[in-house]
């Protein structure tokens, strides 16, 4: 192994520490318990649009590797 492998897999485990620590804490109910919280029911979006949307982005993807890889 050598010094890189040691520091980032160093890393990661902290940061799993400092993650599993930190996320035994609840936001207090004044943070929750608001009045101006986003509707999550509501769909803002159709399915179609976005449908639509993640389509149009795939054929951009594919056209730029086209143009670029040949």
């Amino acid at each position: 192994m050598d010094l890189n492998t040691l520091f980032f897999g160093g890393m990661t485990l902290l940061s799993l520490a400092v993650f599993f620590y930190f996320g035994r804490f609840r936001a207090s109910s004044k943070q929750r318990d608001r009045e101006d919280r986003i509707d999550w029911s509501k769909n803002r979006f159709g399915s179609l649009r976005i449908l639509l949307l993640a389509m149009l982005c795939v054929l951009g993807i594919a056209l730029l590797i086209r143009m670029f890889a040949y």
